[in-house]
């Protein structure tokens, strides 16, 4: 499960540094709201997988 919650933070992070492209003209400001937020909320929950998985473990 831990793995689990890394490769979902992996993405959630790809997603943030997808924002990158915005000051490139390359997504709208829209979309990359979508990413920013979207990315937080996935590594967020990954998080608490991840927690939840210590905490199961003891």
């Amino acid at each position: 499960m831990k793995k689990l919650s890394w490769m979902i933070s992996g993405i959630g992070a790809l997603l943030i540094v997808g924002g990158l492209l915005y000051p490139l003209d390359m997504i709208t400001k829209n979309t990359f709201i979508y990413m920013l937020l979207g990315g937080s909320v996935t590594m967020f929950i990954a998080s608490m997988i991840r927690a939840y998985a210590i905490m199961k473990d003891k």
